[in-house]
């Protein structure tokens, strides 16, 4: 049975067939999904067994999933339909409810109780500095908070120390005469007559409050490119988000003073429209330059921070989650060993394909064959990774349950097909390479280098008039490319006849081409 934690509860009233091996059969399916099933029974005389049908028992299960509210409630109806129909059981959802509480915001009062300061013979004008202090410390309750009670409402101090003398709620001994409780400053509870206040998202109050801050931040690179009066014109919208800025994070629940949501407005604009103003001032490029990349900058944070988001969702409570003590472990040295491997295929690439030369005629360090494979792998993981971002927040609502299979073989497809697609573009990408290296070569310019492969352009005076080439005749008048030696031969290409040839290093004399044309 699952016993990971689960973020939300539904409860479904389940229609069976009235008949002891069907209930037993229901109840062993909803249980070994690890959902707690009992016996439905109706609360009041106006509700009866035939609202279920004509034949049927009602069982309560408590489906628990993860993932948001949006389509929970759906979803389990679809995983308790999905699992009857897997396994022909006689079960029909007939209702589904989300049991939300009201966990992020608490209502009751908390008293803390202090131990009471002692009766002090001398008066309070000739203590010392340091009985101040302890008196100081002792009745803001820093340190001798020895009980914290929370009740709902706003009960009387005196009522409560008396329950508490009385031992009426833990039977713990409270002395009146050594103990002092109270109230701290802001933990006082909502009036139990008053109606209760609706929930506000997170993403209500995060969404104006962030839209606000961007304005202000743009308020302060539009200052730095104003000139003259033209200033006082994004300063002063600045100063108009204020108020609904502190309004929003305020709490809005509550009647507050309009100093302290100025205040508040104050503190969080302020310093985004100064960041914003110093960014321009400070940064390289003109403002509206300096504003475009900035732009650029938090659009690439706020898309690494939802395929992040997407990944932990689709990770978390997973088959990778419960088996990530040997699942990672394996896939350290897999990736160890293929980025070498493809960095040769790339050099292989390169001047197979490009120049005729093998690669085994070359010698590049393994260090360069990592550096590069890291740019088409890299790219290839990156696309893995958003694939599976979107799968995860397609998990994360829920959406799955509607299309489980084409999800189990769509995303490990569609993985499989942007890696391929990655690493055929790196492939394409050497050759490439190769192309422009051919042409500066063809021009008399020497290539740029292509990870640890450089091409340089040479001069070869034969040694006698009769030598072996392979895959000659030998240019000696003109420039030859060549990517080093490898033992006693050396590897060549000809720009003119565009092919590549070899000449064993003691039959040759190899010069630096100069401007000029050899000989």
């Amino acid at each position: 049975m699952p016993t990971e934690p689960f973020n939300r509860r539904i409860e479904v009233l389940v229609a069976v067939v009235d008949s002891p091996d069907e209930t037993s059969l229901a109840a062993q399916l909803l249980e070994g999904r690890g959902w707690s099933v009992r016996p439905w029974v109706p609360r009041d005389h106006t509700t009866d067994a035939s609202a279920l049908g004509p034949g049927r028992r009602g069982l309560l299960v408590e489906v628990r999933l993860h993932g948001a509210r949006f389509g929970a409630v759906q979803a389990a109806a679809s995983e308790i339909e999905n699992l009857a129909r897997r396994h022909q059981a006689g079960m029909w959802v007939v209702d589904a409810f989300l049991i939300e509480h009201d966990l992020a915001h608490d209502y009751r009062s908390v008293f803390h109780a202090h131990r009471r300061l002692p009766e002090a013979s001398a008066p309070s004008s000739t203590r010392s500095p340091r009985a101040w202090v302890a008196a100081l410390r002792t009745s803001l309750g820093v340190i001798s908070t020895v009980r914290i009670l929370k009740q709902a409402g706003r009960p009387s101090i005196d009522a409560l120390e008396q329950r508490l003398e009385r031992g009426a709620l833990t039977g713990r001994p409270y002395d009146p005469q050594g103990l002092q409780l109270r109230i701290p400053m802001g933990m006082e509870g909502r009036d139990p007559e008053a109606p209760p206040p609706s929930p506000v998202p997170a993403w209500r109050l995060a969404g104006p409050v962030l839209a606000c801050l961007g304005i202000a931040v743009a308020c302060g690179f539009t200052a730095a490119a104003a000139d003259g009066l033209f200033v006082l014109v994004p300063l002063l919208l600045a100063c108009a988000l204020v108020w609904p800025v502190g309004h929003e994070i305020t709490d809005r629940r509550e009647e507050r003073s309009q100093a302290v949501t100025m205040v508040w407005g104050s503190v969080a604009v302020a310093p985004m429209t100064l960041a914003g103003l110093l960014l321009a001032l400070t940064m390289p490029g003109p403002p509206a330059q300096v504003a475009r990349v900035t732009a650029y900058a938090v659009l690439g944070v706020a898309l690494c921070a939802l395929i992040l988001y997407g990944l932990g969702y689709a990770l978390v409570h997973s088959w990778f989650s419960r088996n990530a003590n040997w699942a990672v472990p394996a896939l350290v040295p897999a990736l160890a060993l293929s980025l070498p491997w493809f960095g040769g295929l790339l050099h292989t690439m390169y001047l197979k394909a490009g120049f005729g030369v093998p690669s085994e005629a070359i010698q590049v360090s393994v260090y360069w064959s990592y550096a590069a494979s890291l740019k088409p792998i890299g790219i290839a993981l990156g696309l893995a990774v958003v694939v599976l971002a979107v799968a995860g927040w397609m998990r994360h609502y829920h959406q799955w349950v509607h299309a489980r299979g084409m999800v189990r073989i769509g995303v490990p497809l569609m993985s499989l097909f942007v890696i391929g697609i990655s690493l055929t573009a790196g492939l394409l990408g050497a050759e490439t390479a190769a192309n422009r290296a051919r042409t500066d070569a063809a021009s008399g310019k020497t290539p740029a280098a292509y990870y640890g492969v450089q091409g340089s352009l040479v001069c070869v005076k034969p040694v006698s008039k009769d030598i072996p080439v392979f895959n000659g005749p030998l240019a000696a008048r003109r420039p030859l490319l060549t990517f080093g030696t490898s033992g006693d031969r050396v590897w060549l290409w000809d720009p003119r006849r565009d092919q590549a040839l070899s000449v064993r290093l003691e039959d040759v004399v190899v010069t630096e081409a100069g401007t000029s044309a050899c000989g």
